[in-house]
């Protein structure tokens, strides 16, 4: 799988495509570089690649757009403001450089699995299984961005096929309502077209468990108590379809549950049997790295620990308030974070970083070339889904706690009892703390608002940070998108 997403993914999308830069302005389907490129199977194999090569900007999306949102970080701006800043502060605007890059970086992906959707056939690829496998790849991938720019920015310009620059600047935003539909269907779609698993080196792509956890999360999300107008969060009580779907994952028998909490994020044992999906990442010099490490962490740790490499800067604090919610003696804390350190010039650094996907002696040849694959579901998580479903249907205590147990057992705390929602929360922030899932949870739970606003009275210690309202769920319409065509585009409520 690494060698099959990571070198021809690259090459592949130039060819395929023209540039989309936020605009959607990607080559017509009468173009010949997109419909004369496919004529066999192995084009389709190189499409899909290129399509999953769209995911490499998943982690520092939700990084950014996440984790810097939520409780868990507290990056008020020194030494220069930077576009993440205002994401912390809830001063963003519609100009900001981090939405334009999340719209656009999502409909390139977008186009590239329309592209594959609109040019596969029978008689290009004649292998049925592997041309439901590509088509549900295709499906996946398509689902997991529209996902993403619903949760973002609310309704959105739906967009099945390929279109051209004309077309596509008359397509007004679709409501919530119709890209959940399209993402319910994809994923449905998916999960029927999809193996259960893979082996050699196409592990480590969609499975039917994948698209079946992805839905999961997707009913999860609209079931939530609504908190804004046209928000992605819908008050839709479907807990029971997604409490199904995540027992299907469970009764697979396709995971397991790592007692090492650390081995879950070994460089050693990617796509492990904990990893329903994970971003792939190799390093290596062929520009298919991650930059998550440095990204998290600053380039006075790297140049102290003698890593070879620099992040941007050394701004990105996780929150003291994060700490403390760790119990004492659980691992998490001290695997999840460094909490201070010595710099090359013997001075000890009082702040708290992100060292999750760390491993000093194995950076790459830049700070974009980590070979950390990053997690979009974790069987943890499908468990945890799953508790916080049965506490919505009715379902056994007993089996809540059990599962809750099981995580803090790994990490070494005592077992608890009579786990309710806001207990499962917790457990949720502390063990999936920098993977870019609490912004999301606080937000499909209905505690957004109250929850922020209590941890800027304790955190904001600088007073830069604006009260959290309802309409901060979202992020502006990127003001690029806007500016395309006048009028065609509203922006969102609170911008």
């Amino acid at each position: 799988m690494q060698q099959l997403l990571k070198i021809l993914g690259v090459v592949t999308v130039a060819f395929l495509l023209g540039s989309c830069t936020g605009k959607l302005d990607v080559k017509p389907i009468s173009d010949p570089s997109v419909v004369n490129f496919y004529r066999n199977q192995q084009d389709f194999e190189q499409a899909v690649n290129a399509a999953y090569n769209g995911l490499s900007t998943y982690p520092t999306r939700h990084l950014f757009l996440s984790e810097i949102r939520s409780d868990n970080m507290y990056v008020p701006g020194e030494g220069g403001t930077y576009d993440w800043n205002p994401v912390n502060n809830f001063t963003v605007n519609s100009s900001n450089a981090l939405m334009s890059s999340a719209w656009s970086d999502c409909y390139n992906t977008i186009m590239r699995c329309n592209s594959v959707l609109d040019n596969i056939s029978a008689d290009k690829v004649p292998d049925e299984t592997v041309r439901n496998q590509f088509t549900g790849e295709a499906k996946f991938i398509r689902a997991l961005m529209y996902f993403d720019l619903v949760r973002f920015f609310g309704g959105v310009p739906k967009i099945e096929h390929l279109v051209n620059v004309t077309a596509a600047q008359s397509i007004n935003r679709a409501s919530v309502q119709e890209i959940y539909d399209l993402i319910i269907a994809d994923l449905e779609s998916a999960a029927q077209l999809l193996p259960a698993s893979y082996s050699g080196a196409s592990k480590g792509r969609a499975t039917l468990y994948a698209a079946k956890g992805i839905l999961a999360r997707v009913y999860l999300t609209r079931s939530g108590p609504v908190l804004l107008d046209k928000g992605p969060v819908l008050n839709s009580n479907e807990y029971a379809k997604a409490r199904d779907l995540l027992l299907e994952i469970i009764n697979s028998g396709k995971y397991v549950f790592i007692n090492n909490y650390a081995q879950i994020f070994s460089y050693d044992n990617e796509n492990n049997s904990e990893s329903v999906f994970e971003v792939q990442f190799k390093s290596g010099g062929t520009g298919t790295g991650t930059v998550i490490p440095a990204e998290m962490l600053p380039g006075s740790y790297m140049r102290a620990n003698k890593i070879p490499v620099a992040s941007g800067n050394d701004f990105k604090y996780v929150s003291n308030d994060l700490i403390s919610s760790y119990p004492a003696g659980d691992v998490r804390l001290t695997f999840n974070v460094i909490q201070g350190f010595t710099d090359e010039n013997g001075n000890f650094v009082n702040q708290n970083y992100f060292k999750k996907f760390l491993d000093p002696k194995r950076y790459g040849v830049d700070l974009r070339d980590w070979g950390i694959n990053q997690p979009v579901l974790r069987y943890t998580d499908v468990l945890l889904m799953y508790a916080e479903t049965l506490l919505h249907t009715g379902g056994s205590q007993t089996a809540v706690d059990d599962i809750v147990n099981q995580v803090r057992t790994r990490a070494g705390l005592a077992a608890i009892t009579g786990v309710n929602a806001d207990t499962l929360l917790e457990e949720r922030r502390r063990e999936f703390a920098a993977e870019g899932l609490r912004w999301h949870d606080l937000v499909r739970t209905g505690k957004a608002v109250t929850v922020m606003n209590a941890w800027m009275a304790k955190e904001d210690e600088k007073k830069v940070m604006k009260p959290m309202k309802n309409e901060f769920i979202l992020y502006p319409v990127p003001q690029t998108e806007i500016n395309i065509k006048p009028g065609l585009y509203d922006q969102n409520a609170g911008y």
